[in-house]
């Protein structure tokens, strides 16, 4: 019988396609007989060096062996790898888990068949696109591609094995789909650049336990999808454009725990049912547009232990039955509407940690109740119409870390007993009504950084003891009735503190059982619009780590010392307004990193030293006197003063350093900037603008300043 073309063709065609279809699966050197040489195989083509430092591979960094002398492991993950990694690694026939995050990677070879391994994490390395053939990865069940490049939001078809799926930071955008895995237990998608509306099929993922899709794009209303979700236990929208309400749906999920939603726009009232959140311990609301009154029901949510409302529309009075939150350790109602007095009932919250009613409307004056809350480490009130003399049985909370009150209607005396709080940080007072000396007790606040009593009518002299809080590192008392001269002991001030630094900007502190973000803010000294007299003390000179010194508007008298050019650190200098005489003296002009010298309206003489620095400032900081050279347009003639002497080499801090340190104006500019880089509890920053102000939220399950729970994910 002839055989046709078609019979011809057939052998050929099925030689190609097998060919090629085994051209997608990477084959492995069959002389590969164990796992030693698999091992050499890969120091080899990847090279390892750290590898090359023992001749035994059971000692090699990252190998993890087990009591049978077979490869269960590989932790490379900083191994400085690059390119592909190759097939070879599935010639370990134990190899459970492979981690080689944080590399340089560009793909991973996967062979078409692989029953081992269960864990793979390639985060942050620089793959663009989805490994071939990870289907083929029959028992994996977690797989992290986190931190990379990956654009295509459509999921390949995974192993039915896989629980823990994580493409959070990536290049993901448009609508994204889950294709057919449904099975998955964890689903971390965050800070991504999907969009459109939350796909309904996550609704289908009946054994879903934690789903982050925060920082994304998403929008349209928030669907009511949840009812099949019962084991969801986490859940973080935050950062999104979404709208409308809490859904039924999600509200009764008897196992949700952690709910994170803030910073989207959300709206309408806050609609609790008896039975709603049954086991929910974190709830983020923040930054919305919720309105009305916090229902009564808010209290029967007995399990929960943090509760941000910032930056919404809520109205009313703070419920008293926030009380029977008997778990409850961060309450942050910041930036809303409420009005009326702070509920005495708080003071039942024996496990409170924080407290945060900042810029609302509220008034009275602060429960003695609070005096009761031992545990407490943050107090913030301010922004409000808060009065009343301050109580001294706030001493009695003597792990308070942050007391922030400044911008209400304080009046009386400072209590002495706020000398028993040797753990605060932050002491913040500006703008009330406050009165009388500065307590000789307050030296006993040894671990005081910021002491804020701006805008008050304290009177009496600047103390000689500062320079035992030996870890202040700012002091305003502008704006007050403080007279007398300033005390020679100013110059020991900020001897053990750290001058700021950028790259320091998130070192951590670890205080009180609490973790910190210490933020490096500039050093600085405000003691203007107060009536001091006298002349500037010549130990000026020695504060080498003041960067920001602000005299202006007092009665100083006598010439501006010599000295003042030892303090190399000094970015910025406000003498104007007073009565200050001679010249300026020559040393300035070794300020390098100067840039604001403010000298105006004395009756100052000569030639102003030739520098860079002081030649290009605004010649209206050196007008009302009688000086002369540049920036005035005025000469002077060639005996007005002596030249500038050369600079000493090596003098001074870094000037790289030096040229971060930012522009104190007032005090509005450090809160703004300290609560934004130092104090925001549980907010993010840098993702997307929102319309409301006030600070942002975070969606990490960490937080950095306070650190009040260990993590709630």
């Amino acid at each position: 019988m002839a055989m046709s073309l078609a019979d011809l063709l057939l052998p050929l065609f099925l030689l190609v396609f097998l060919t090629r279809s085994r051209s997608q699966c990477p084959t492995n050197p069959s002389a590969i007989v164990n796992d030693t040489q698999v091992l050499l195989s890969l120091r080899d083509r990847l090279g390892i060096k750290v590898w090359n430092e023992t001749a035994n591979p059971r000692a090699w960094r990252g190998v993890e062996w087990s009591s049978d002398n077979q490869v269960e492991g590989l932790a490379l993950s900083r191994f400085n790898l690059s390119g592909v990694f190759p097939a070879t690694w599935a010639e370990l026939p134990s190899l459970a888990r492979l981690d080689l995050s944080q590399n340089g990677l560009s793909s991973l070879e996967v062979p078409c068949k692989n029953t081992q391994l269960n864990l793979l994490n390639l985060s942050s390395n620089s793959l663009q696109e989805f490994p071939g053939n990870l289907s083929s990865l029959e028992s994996l069940e977690s797989l992290d591609l986190s931190g990379n490049f990956l654009t295509v939001a459509g999921l390949p078809k995974f192993s039915l094995t896989l629980r823990s799926l994580n493409l959070s930071i990536n290049n993901l955008t448009g609508s994204f789909s889950i294709g057919g895995n449904l099975g998955l237990e964890a689903l971390e998608l965050s800070d991504n650049g999907l969009s459109g509306s939350i796909p309904e099929t996550f609704g289908e993922m009946t054994n879903l336990t934690r789903l982050d899709i925060s920082y994304n794009r998403f929008t349209g209303d928030l669907p009511d999808i949840w009812s099949k979700n019962l084991e969801l236990r986490y859940m973080g929208i935050s950062n999104n454009s979404l709208q409308g309400g809490l859904p039924p749906s999600l509200r009764r999920l008897r196992k949700l725990s952690d709910l994170r939603a803030a910073y989207n726009s959300l709206s309408g009232p806050l609609e609790l049912e008896d039975g709603d959140f049954a086991s929910i311990e974190v709830l983020n609301l923040g930054l919305n547009w919720f309105s009305g009154t916090i229902p009564a029901t808010l209290g029967g949510l007995r399990n929960l232990k943090i509760l941000v409302l910032t930056g919404n529309r809520f109205s009313g009075t703070i419920p008293g039955e926030l009380s029977k939150l008997s778990h409850l350790q961060l309450l942050v109602l910041t930036g809303n509407r409420f009005s009326g007095a702070i509920p005495p009932e708080l003071g039942n919250c024996s496990n409170i940690r924080g407290i945060r009613l900042d810029s609302n409307y509220l008034t009275g004056t602060i429960p003695g109740e609070l005096s009761k809350l031992s545990h407490l480490q943050q107090l913030v009130l301010s922004s409000n119409d808060i009065g009343g003399e301050l109580p001294s049985g706030l001493s009695n909370c003597t792990v308070l870390v942050v007391l922030w009150l400044g911008k209400n209607k304080f009046s009386g005396n400072l209590p002495e007993s706020f000398g028993d709080l040797s753990r605060l940080l932050i002491l913040e007072l500006s703008s009330n009504d406050l009165v009388g000396s500065i307590p000789a007790m307050l030296q006993n606040m040894s671990a005081l950084q910021f002491l804020i009593l701006e805008n008050n009518r304290f009177s009496g002299s600047i103390p000689d003891w500062l320079p035992r809080l030996t870890n202040l590192r700012a002091m305003d008392f502008s704006v007050n009735r403080f007279s007398g001269e300033m005390p020679e002991s100013i110059g020991r001030l900020f001897a053990n503190v750290q001058l700021y630094n950028k790259s320091k900007r998130h070192m951590m502190i670890q205080t009180g059982g609490l973790v910190y973000n210490g933020f490096a803010f500039p050093t600085f000294i405000d003691f203007s619009f107060n009536q001091l007299t006298g002349s500037i003390p010549a130990a000026i000179g020695d504060l080498y780590k003041l960067q920001v010194l602000d005299l202006r508007h007092n009665q100083l008298t006598g010439p501006i010392p010599e000295s003042l050019g030892k303090a190399r650190n000094l970015s910025k200098v406000w003498l104007a307004g007073n009565r200050l005489n001679g010249s300026i003296p020559s040393s300035v002009a070794d300020l390098s990193f100067l840039t604001i010298f403010d000298v105006s309206n004395n009756s100052l003489v000569g030639r102003i030293p030739d520098s860079p620095q002081l030649s290009s400032m605004d010649a209206a900081l050196f007008a009302g006197n009688q000086l002369c050279g540049l920036p005035l347009t005025n000469t002077c003639s060639s005996t007005a003063m002596p030249p500038h002497k050369l600079r000493t080499e090596g003098q001074g801090g870094s000037e790289q350093d030096q040229r971060e340190v930012i522009t104190l104006v007032s005090v509005a500019i450090f809160v703004a900037a300290f609560f934004n880089a130092f104090f925001w509890t549980y907010f993010a920053a840098n993702h997307r603008a929102h319309s409301h102000a006030g600070n942002q939220i975070s969606s990490s399950s960490t937080m950095l300043l306070p650190s009040f729970l260990p993590s709630s994910s």
